[in-house]
């Protein structure tokens, strides 16, 4: 979704899974600790309309957020393996809203493994869990949390010159901690297989054809909702660096879903995203790219969205210890697929999120960072349009 653009940019602030301290500088071995403060003036995405008192027992939508995050990272390499793991654990604290309040474990791992310079691959796996105010849930005053997983095994074979054979099998999760959410929980397993070509430039196209069979858990087949559905994706990527300065990095697929026992509800097309990062000068670099989705959605007025969105993001460095950034995404959603007998809504929505932030690398172990953001969608369904504004402050220490 849009806005998940927006949680990675928290998360790097927050002490997230991804971090952005001087990575090419870390040793075996990281400790990390930090501490964050946002304050967000519309914390549930509520409608301009919704009355606080009804849906919140609460005169203020607003709320401040501490986050406290303790993790550590161990990236290690012996003869042709390479071992990778990154942990985090963090507190989130709302001053208003109590309920709210979680701890979340994250992880990424991985085995870059290696039987010959020839032959190669890896086993990853990983888990996020987040706040995702973007999702639309069906009794408003709630707030969803997501928790994404997912684990890879995969391998590549260099044949003789530029060619590589490529094979792999996935398991993907998708859970919600809000039992009526129109993304629903969703669990695929698959195999891929293809092949990658490498130009003596370093250019890069690659092919896979990706099967998945998957379930919607604790659904049960009826008129409306399908359990089991089955997914065929034709991926083509593309890694083209056109200079020293410009790159582009583009992958382009056609997804079919088909759903077991309730064909009304499948849906296919084209998804994607195309980025191009340029490094203007030694200071100045931008980043931009156009991305589109395909996503389930079921409610008796729609089945599935498309959603196509542009991004912008430039970066100023002053100095060697600072960085301005900023961002901003807009997207336009549709909604597609009603159930036979009813009408579609038609329902489209405008989204706009930006965020300013700066960077200070204050000594090589201290990093702080703070940042404004906005955060808007308008709809043809006024019960979904919602604005929200906010600002964070965040210090790392990396050890």
């Amino acid at each position: 979704m849009l806005l998940r653009k927006l949680l990675v940019i928290n998360m790097v602030l927050t002490g997230g899974v991804v971090t952005g301290v001087h990575a090419d500088e870390l040793d075996t071995f990281q400790f990390r600790a930090g501490q964050s403060w946002q304050y967000d003036s519309n914390i549930f995405r509520l409608a301009d309309t919704a009355n606080n008192q009804v849906f919140l027992g609460s005169s203020d939508r607003s709320d401040q957020v501490a986050v406290t995050t303790l993790g550590a990272k161990i990236d290690k390499r012996y003869g042709l393996q390479r071992f990778e793991f990154d942990v985090n654990a963090n507190r989130s604290i709302y001053n208003n809203f109590s309920r709210l309040d979680f701890t979340a474990v994250n992880y990424a791992a991985a085995w870059r493994w290696s039987v010959t310079p020839s032959l190669y691959g890896n086993f990853t796996t990983d888990r996020r869990e987040y706040t995702d105010n973007t999702s639309d849930v069906q009794n408003q005053g709630q707030l969803n949390r997501r928790t994404d997983r997912s684990t890879l095994l995969d391998a590549e074979y260099a044949i003789d010159g530029p060619w590589r054979v490529l094979a792999g099998v996935f398991e993907r999760n998708q859970t919600n901690s809000q039992p009526f959410v129109f993304e629903s929980d969703s669990k695929v397993r698959g195999v891929e297989i293809g092949a990658r070509y490498v130009f003596a430039s370093t250019t890069a196209f690659a092919y896979r054809l990706k099967q998945g069979r998957g379930e919607y858990p604790g659904r049960v087949l009826s008129s409306a909702f399908a359990s089991d559905f089955k997914d065929r994706e034709h991926e083509f990527r593309l890694s083209w660096p056109i200079t020293g300065k410009t790159t582009v990095q583009a992958r382009i697929s056609y997804l079919d879903r088909n759903h077991v026992g309730l064909t009304s509800r499948d849906f296919s097309g084209f998804t994607g995203q195309v980025d191009t990062t340029w490094q203007i000068t030694g200071k100045t670099g931008v980043t931009g790219g156009v991305i589109r989705e395909l996503g389930s959605y079921q409610t008796n007025t729609a089945s599935y969205y498309a959603d196509n969105r542009v991004f912008i993001a430039p970066t100023w460095k002053p100095t060697e210890k600072t960085a301005v950034k900023f961002r901003y995404d807009h997207g336009r959603r549709n909604y597609k697929g009603a159930l036979v007998g009813f009408a579609a809504d038609n329902r489209r929505d405008i989204t706009d999120v930006s965020s300013l932030a700066f960077e200070w690398d204050v000594i090589r172990a201290i990093k702080l960072s703070t940042s404004v953001f906005t955060d808007r969608r308008r709809s043809n369904d006024p019960g979904t349009n919602y604005k929200s504004n906010g600002v964070n402050l965040s210090l790392l220490a990396s050890f």
